[in-house]
């Protein structure tokens, strides 16, 4: 027998009021939860200036060189009395890798604005071993005027002595190095083989390498030297070799940012060479030789295996090198292997395979501390080979960031150490020779306290750590530069 089945209770009608009331606590519950989460969570801002390019950038174009085809990012033009909005296209930019000198016109310029960033803030909220810590990128309010945010690399702490010699941060008298992750965003092209410039270009005309006591035109030895592929093939024991010309451009080696289009002049000597090597025969040698005066680091590794590290005092012709030696399998059997030979932080090295495999600091090459003797030469980039065959593909010079300006830098500067006090930091701009930092800081706003230091951040200004850069600057998604579109293949972590 069936059950006569109820029919289902009818749902009250909500009545408008209570309807409106449901949107009200949804929208307010939703501004408290927003309100919650920029306050002591997450925060975005947009990068103002290029004081932390190539890696962060505010107002700027983007331009693919001609001769070469390295893409670039170059910012607006700066002149006290001129508009800055909209774009000012610079009267000249300058290809960072093949130094191609070019006017920008409105047609090749189309302006995007800064990278947008997260910033976290709940790590430096709860603070301990997630508090501020050296080479993190931070955010804070401008110790001139609270109303603007800046974003700088963080390279002193609380109680420590910043002492800036040679374009490295020293403190407490001894160098800070930087991570490997730091590291990586802080590496500035000097030349990419494998974008070398067309010679029919304007910058194209002479080979970055050059033969040193070139031989005769049919001899044996290095070729390739305009190709991205550079060869060896001689199968004596005659060394010969090839040398990095930063003649042939105006700002190889300085402290020279694409952003900026200039450099202070200063020369960076803390550089490395990366490539992958193929060592095609079964003997013979290939060196890698980087001449700092007054010392010469060299990098040798041959297809048997083996490789060294040696240095010596370049204008000592009776001194014996000092070689450290190491065996390396991946250099068996003739297969590309990627190589890195670097002075950086006073410190040599040599990776293979990604690898370290033989390193040297300043205690070991420099015993007497002659690293303290100022030189103004540029560092000499030589490769020399000898019965041998090998190619050389992806060869590149990069530099590390320059941190100095010399006599217009105020305070931290070589010789005159900052001491800083209880939660005091030093901050610094990754693009040096531009960047308004604690090297130069004069003003002190009157929203900070009567003891508050010029050149200096205090810990209640920081307001996170930059995290990740959601929205790179924008694209114009035609000739006319009339829409945009996220360039989001630019999204990236923060390092």
């Amino acid at each position: 027998m069936s059950l006569p089945v109820e029919p289902p209770d009818n749902p009250r009608p909500t009545s408008s009021p209570d309807r409106v009331l449901d949107t009200v606590q949804t929208v307010v519950t939703a501004l408290i939860l927003a309100f919650i989460f920029r306050a002591f969570l997450v925060e975005q801002f947009i990068i103002p200036t290029g004081s932390m390019a190539h890696a962060l950038v505010g107002a700027h174009a983007t331009r693919t060189c001609p001769a070469c085809g390295w893409e670039y990012d170059f910012g607006p033009y700066h002149h006290p009395g001129l508009q800055q909005e909209p774009f000012v296209r610079p009267p000249e930019i300058v290809c960072p890798n093949c130094q191609l000198r070019l006017v920008p016109t409105a047609e090749d310029t189309h302006p995007k604005a800064g990278d947008r960033i997260l910033v976290e803030k709940w790590p430096y909220a709860l603070g301990g071993p997630f508090g501020p810590a050296r080479w993190d990128v931070v955010v804070f309010r401008d110790p001139a005027n609270p109303e603007q945010h800046y974003i700088k690399r963080l390279v002193g702490l609380p109680g420590e002595k910043v002492e800036i010699i040679g374009g490295d941060i020293y403190v407490d008298d001894q160098i800070a190095r930087k991570p490997a992750h730091v590291q990586s965003a802080l590496w500035t092209v000097v030349f990419d083989q494998s974008h070398a410039p067309d010679p029919r270009s304007a910058s194209g005309e002479q080979a970055r390498w050059r033969l040193v006591e070139p031989p005769p035109p049919d001899a044996p030895g290095w070729s390739g030297l305009r190709a991205r592929t550079i060869r060896y093939a001689a199968d004596d024991e005659v060394w010969r070799t090839i040398a990095f010309n930063p003649d042939t451009g105006h700002e190889y080696l300085f402290d020279f940012y694409a952003y900026n289009r200039r450099s202070t002049g200063m020369h960076v000597r803390d550089v490395r060479i990366v490539g992958e090597v193929t060592l095609q025969s079964n003997d013979g040698r290939l060196r890698l030789t980087l001449t700092r005066r007054p010392f010469a680091f060299a990098a040798e590794f041959s297809p048997d295996g083996t490789a060294s590290l040696q240095w010596w005092v370049d204008d000592d012709e009776t001194q014996q090198p000092a070689v450290l030696a190491a065996a390396i399998p991946e250099l068996h059997g003739g297969r590309p292997v990627p190589f890195e030979f670097a002075y950086l932080d006073q410190r040599v090295y040599l990776r293979i395979a990604g690898r370290e495999v033989l390193a040297a600091d300043a205690e070991d090459y420099d015993p007497g501390h002659r690293r303290q003797v100022r030189r103004s030469e540029p560092v000499a980039i030589s490769l020399s080979a000898a019965n041998t065959s090998i190619e050389l593909r992806g060869l590149r010079i990069d530099r590390d960031v320059h941190y100095t300006r010399g006599i217009h830098s105020q305070r931290a500067h070589a010789g005159r150490p900052f001491a800083l006090g209880p939660n005091e930091f030093f901050v610094l701009g990754d693009n040096s020779p531009d960047s308004h930092d604690s090297r130069d800081w004069k003003i002190i706003g009157p929203h900070l306290p009567d003891d508050t230091r010029a050149g200096v951040v205090r810990r209640d200004q920081i307001v996170g750590q930059a995290a990740f850069v959601y929205l790179p600057g924008l694209l114009p998604r035609d000739s006319g530069g009339r829409w945009y579109i996220p360039d989001v293949g630019r999204t990236r972590i923060v390092r």
